[in-house]
């Protein structure tokens, strides 16, 4: 098994990766991983105050957190072109800077088309710090390691999505503007990097495994499912942040803080869950994984539909929480088992293309949703699209 150890360099596929003070390097990584969580979920409980101080509809208020989704899945396959040519230091550090001064805009501004345009920003930012991350533990790890590493990531992630909107709804007591600030993390996160996070490069030679990315896909078809439950998953849970806090008010739960808390226990499913991806995947096939995915979704956004229950509800979204800490996890590794090094970079960001393109799109496939029968009918149109994903899962294994 590769591992990073001393002041030295280890041989990982066709990379070499030299090391500094390595102690810290995955601690960074990790603190970092939560980041890409931050991007739409730390201002998810003012969202219902930025809708108000903006002007805006529900809908459109929704994309404002979503519109970073859009840039990161376009970037997504040129970072993944740069990591593979470059290795991902580089790349990783320029995409912190660029996350804190794009995030940190929303600070001082004050129109729906400027917010937008930060958000443009975040995203670009946010493919760079996704991809590298990706990257960086599938080139650094392997086996049991890796599956746990990953399971880390994945928990890590989930975390910020328990830490951040609480401290952004927090935040959101002083103005809507406030939890821009938090995006200011990445700066010291760039400054540590310089210092702990590992370089990574190509060696000359061949490319392993096929000679385009054209044949990577036409040889592994198994991709394109992976990238569907990415999209789907991705789809569903931008569901719950988008249109949840406006299902709460109605329901009499309108302070930022108290919103934050149903975000908050889902991330904290996820992330429990995530901690123990090594194990899930030593006792179930990915097949039984998915079907368990796809089980959960079903069962908690139907639940959602049906009860204006705080209690239930807040049970509903933890069995989504449960599956989202799964989906990263499983699709990353499986990405990593099935493609050469030299490939890895753009194959790993299709993983972000596709799961930040079904968090942009997910307000929009659901406005009309809202528009013509109302907030609990999203809920039961996403449990809907899960039993047909589920359904048709099962039609395939069987034939």
């Amino acid at each position: 098994m590769e591992r990073i150890n001393g002041a030295g360099s280890i041989d990982a596929g066709r990379y070499t990766i030299k090391t500094r003070k390595n102690r810290f390097t995955l601690v960074v990584i990790l603190v970092s991983a939560t980041l890409t969580v931050m991007s739409g979920s730390t201002i998810a409980p003012v969202l219902n105050m930025i809708r108000d101080g903006l002007g805006v509809g529900a809908s459109s208020a929704g994309i404002i957190i979503t519109t970073h989704s859009l840039f990161l899945a376009v970037s997504s396959p040129f970072v993944g072109i740069i990591l593979d040519r470059i290795g991902t230091r580089k790349p990783f550090l320029f995409g912190l800077v660029l996350y804190g001064l794009g995030g940190s805009s929303g600070l001082y501004i004050t129109s729906f088309w400027g917010l937008l345009a930060s958000r443009a920003v975040i995203g670009i930012a946010t493919a760079f710090i996704f991809t590298s991350i990706t990257v960086m533990i599938l080139n650094l790890y392997e086996g049991g390691e890796r599956d746990q590493v990953m399971g880390w990531r994945a928990s890590s992630n989930s975390m910020g999505g328990v830490v951040w909107p609480m401290v952004g709804g927090a935040l959101g007591g002083i103005s809507w503007h406030a939890p821009f600030g938090i995006y200011l993390l990445s700066i010291p996160l760039a400054l540590a990097t310089l210092f702990v996070i590992p370089e990574t490069k190509k060696q000359a030679g061949g490319q392993a495994g096929g000679s385009s990315v054209l044949d990577i896909f036409r040889t592994r078809p198994v991709l394109f499912a992976i990238y569907g439950l990415v999209f789907l998953g991705s789809i569903l849970l931008y569901a719950i942040i988008v249109y949840l806090p406006q299902q709460l008010e109605i329901i009499g739960i309108s302070r930022p803080f108290h919103i934050s808390l149903f975000i908050s226990i889902m991330s904290l499913a996820g992330g429990i869950t995530s901690l123990m991806f090594k194990k899930i995947k030593a006792r179930l096939s990915y097949k039984s994984m998915i079907l368990i995915i796809l089980f959960l979704w079903t069962a908690g956004f139907t639940t959602i539909s049906q009860t204006l229950s705080f209690v239930i509800i807040g049970a509903a979204v933890i069995l989504v929480g449960i599956s989202q800490g799964v989906i990263m996890p499983l699709s990353s590794v499986w990405v990593g088992e099935l493609v050469p090094v030299s490939f890895r970079g753009r194959i790993a960001a299709y993983l972000a293309t596709f799961g930040l393109l079904g968090q942009f799109m997910s307000p929009i496939i659901f406005a009309p949703v809202v528009e013509h029968a109302g907030l609990p009918s999203v809920f039961l149109a996403a449990a809907g699209l899960a039993v047909v994903v589920f359904l048709a899962f099962l039609l395939k294994m069987k034939r």
